[in-house]
């Protein structure tokens, strides 16, 4: 099913030799015992699966916990494609590879739609102007243009310099409750309220979680949707990633968010925090304005993010071959222009030289590209035996084909765990159906060797 040689296949415009390059590539295996690894704290949405890749570093996340910003336990297939997260581990800049401790996702807006406007690519969801692009993932509907007034979504993204949201991921869903993210404004301690956007919120009955100040950014919960334009909430949460920046130690912080000012003096705020670039490098740009997407790299002095680096949004997607990145086995195959890699539905048909005999069910793929809407359009396929980019291979689903510990199948990929530590159960537990999280290498004949396997409760 998978040939043992390594094939790669990229579109003429790209260089192969940039695949190494690419973030959560980098080639010399894990970087748990590198020296060149640091505390690190990543923010921002995931652009790769198959592990977790955020601001360019690939993390193994097989050994952290995950969970939603309320605590709630979450399982691997449930991060996705930008979804907002914070990572935290260690990291390795010179190989872009990490170890993450805990993942967690920073839940978006939750509510219905009005006013979608597709010629602008806008909408509005409680009271703030909703702005998608090219980079925003799409699940439930395949575009903006699917999307209509009434319809309830999740939003997932960065708070813009004066209010709304840039979505990085878009889902349709049925939701329960209300959940708001944004700025506050017109705060009124005295009766207790405040707007986001055009909302009005009234917090007289709610849990408060920090001090609201009129621009903070907060997250709002209500268990009802707003009524004449007001909003009763349950809870209010300040968004504030101070603390997790502060226990990293300093050491490595890369954050990905929008400029909401131009510089003054070196500094500004990114997204709600604090950041001097007086000293950065500036990557992929010359001029920071306001409104810029940017993404930086540097260290925590208590306060402020003290840049190294600065670098605009798209500045690498050409030379490393796109913005997304999967690392996975092939979980179903209908054509070269219709399979499914980590619950992602590939399009390779643009890639010169694969023919669909070379794509199976369980053949194990590194795919660099750019989602557009719900599909990824590929620019980059490896098809790999031995050690893949960064050394390890994380994978989760439902166990299939079991004949012993050493011969089962996970989306058809065939695992070996006869040597593996097991986590949340043991050997016997290995069934048809059970739901694991499987860390390990590939050997020369394509069978994924299991160093760990993490039993999950199917149900959510």
């Amino acid at each position: 099913m998978l040939n043992p040689t390594r094939f790669r296949f990229t579109l003429a415009l790209v260089a192969a030799a940039t695949l190494a390059a690419c973030g959560g590539g980098g080639g010399g295996g894990d970087s748990t015992g590198s020296t060149n690894t640091k505390p690190a704290v990543y923010s921002g949405p995931i652009s790769g699966l198959g592990s977790v890749t955020v601001n360019g570093v690939r993390f193994s996340s097989s050994d952290a916990t995950l969970s939603d910003d309320d605590g709630a336990g979450l399982r691997s297939d449930d991060l996705k494609l930008g979804q907002t997260v914070r990572v935290s581990g260690s990291s390795d800049d010179t190989t872009s590879l990490g170890n993450a401790t805990a993942v967690v996702v920073q839940r978006g807006l939750q509510g219905a739609v009005s006013a979608v406007n597709v010629a602008a690519g806008t909408f509005t969801l409680l009271g703030q102007l909703v702005t998608t692009n090219s980079s925003t993932t799409y699940e439930g509907l395949t575009g903006l243009t699917a999307l209509a007034d009434g319809n309830t979504v999740e939003v997932y993204g960065v708070v813009q310099p004066a209010g709304g949201i840039l979505a990085t991921r878009l889902e349709r869903k049925t939701i329960t409750g209300t959940t708001l993210r944004g700025r506050v404004s017109n705060l009124n301690t005295t009766a207790k309220t405040f707007t986001v956007g055009t909302l009005l919120v009234n917090y007289t009955n709610a849990t408060v979680n920090g001090t609201l100040t009129n621009g903070s950014v907060v997250k709002v919960k209500a268990a009802t949707a707003p009524v004449a334009n007001l909003l009763n909430a349950s809870s209010v949460k300040l968004s504030d990633d101070s603390a997790a920046y502060t226990s990293a130690g300093a050491a490595s912080i890369k954050i990905k968010g929008v400029a909401e000012s131009a510089p003054s003096a070196g500094k500004l705020n990114v997204s709600g925090t604090p950041v001097d670039i007086s000293n950065a490098t500036l990557k992929g740009g010359t001029v920071v304005t306001a409104g810029a997407f940017l993404e930086i790299k540097g260290s925590w002095n208590g306060t402020t993010l003290v840049a190294r680096e600065v670098e605009f949004e798209g500045s690498r997607d050409v030379q490393l071959g796109g913005r997304n990145e999967l690392y996975g086995a092939v979980s179903a195959f209908t054509s070269i222009s219709n399979f499914v890699v980590n619950g992602v539905t590939v399009d390779a048909s643009a890639i010169n030289g694969i023919s669909p005999s070379q794509i199976a069910v369980g053949t194990y793929l590194e795919i660099k590209g750019n989602v557009v809407g719900n599909v990824l359009k590929a620019t980059k396929i490896e098809f790999k035996s031995g050690n893949p980019s960064g050394g390890f291979i994380e994978q989760n689903g439902l166990v299939s084909g079991f004949v012993s510990v050493s011969d089962f199948r996970v989306n058809g990929l065939r695992v070996n765990a006869s040597s593996a530590r097991f986590e949340k159960g043991s050997a016997t537990n290995l069934v048809n159906g059970v739901f694991v999280e499987i860390k390990g290498n590939l050997n020369a004949s394509g069978t994924l060797v299991a160093s760990k396997v993490e039993f999950e409760s199917v149900g959510r």
